[in-house]
């Protein structure tokens, strides 16, 4: 009886000390960097197939999705697909559509005008960004705000506080020295992204809620024309609030490219995708938007993470003593039944 019940004891023994531990306080830690970059690499080569091409770009073609179109090819050929002459026809007709030398003098200068009117993320790069990313982005911003103000129109007042976080980051004037360059293409990206309507409703509501500077409207054609200070225009205080916001995003932009992260803001819901979406940037670099594009975020995000070893042997040695339990109760069920038959017979 004694060896019969010695497994179950070590078992039990090993358990109580695993779980003294407290093994599933924190069960889930990050995968290292070689650790994921291998698992997402593994998962998109079992993703990307002839099958998977062609569907995704019979798919984008049939939308007019030329952002899409661009993101498949590129995908696939990583993986050394090529698509077939009548979809790379389809692909060409397309591309000589969107980026055709008349098409883009038609459509570059109403897209610096207002960067949503690009008709995709290439024209966004060409047209759009070159002036964002200068003080006459955020200034074309003040001004528009200004109007409304002045006609007693609507104030995107969010819009305006990033348009003044970059003018100051420009200036070096606001929120922190050093690192001012990283604070402009934070709020670069989310001023495009809110045009382009790539942020998500979550997302969306989290920034108004950081990005209440108690802005007075009526103050922004005094500010640009110079009669006016910052302090009189917003409380200065909590507008240095957005460098936390914008810090994931900047290191985004650092590892892919700007016109990657507006693509990218799809798939962040709160500060903690952010930051998600910022270290596996650092991991797959160019690779970051073809990855999510691929496997989805839930996916990736699930994939970022791994349950620890200790958890992994508590939950083991939890089964172990699970299965003794009812390997040692179904033994002596047996043994009852089979002694009762004896003494029937």
């Amino acid at each position: 009886m004694g060896l019969l019940v010695l497994p179950f004891f070590l078992t039990t023994f090993g358990l109580i000390l695993l779980l003294a531990t407290s093994p599933f306080a924190t069960p889930w830690v990050d995968r290292t960097a070689s650790e994921l970059d291998r698992a997402l690499t593994s998962a998109m080569a079992r993703a990307v197939t002839p099958d998977w091409a062609r569907r995704e770009m019979e798919l984008a073609l049939a939308t007019g999705d030329f952002d899409r179109v661009q993101t498949v090819a590129l995908v696939a050929a990583e993986h050394g697909l090529a698509p077939d002459p009548d979809l790379a026809a389809r692909i060409d007709t397309l591309e000589a559509e969107i980026t055709g030398f008349w098409a883009s003098a038609r459509t570059c200068g109403s897209c610096i005008a207002d960067i949503a009117q690009c008709p995709s993320v290439a024209m966004i790069a060409t047209c759009g960004l070159p002036v964002e990313l200068t003080p006459v982005g955020d200034l074309n911003a003040l001004r528009r705000a200004g109007w409304a103000a002045a006609t007693g129109g609507d104030v995107d007042k969010i819009d305006v506080t990033l348009a003044i976080v970059g003018l100051g980051a420009t200036a070096t004037v606001v929120i922190t020295a050093g690192s001012s360059a990283s604070v402009k293409a934070g709020a670069t990206s989310l001023r495009v992204a809110r045009k382009m309507g790539t942020l998500t409703p979550r997302f969306s509501g989290e920034l108004s809620r950081v990005a209440r500077v108690d802005l007075k409207p009526k103050k922004i054609l005094p500010y640009m024309h110079g009669t006016a200070t910052l302090d009189e225009f917003l409380d200065t205080a909590k507008l240095a609030r957005l460098q936390d916001v914008t810090g994931d995003l900047t290191r985004v932009a650092r590892n892919t490219s700007l016109t990657d992260t507006l693509v990218l803001m799809r798939y962040v819901d709160g500060a903690d995708d952010a930051a998600r979406l910022a270290r596996l940037s650092d991991i797959r670099g160019a690779r970051t938007s073809s990855t999510l594009a691929v496997l989805g975020k839930s996916r990736v995000f699930r994939t970022m993470v791994k349950l620890t070893d200790v958890a992994l042997a508590t939950a083991a040695l939890i089964y172990a003593a699970v299965l003794q339990v009812v390997l040692f109760g179904a033994n002596a069920v047996g043994s009852a039944c089979l002694r009762g038959v004896r003494r029937l017979i």
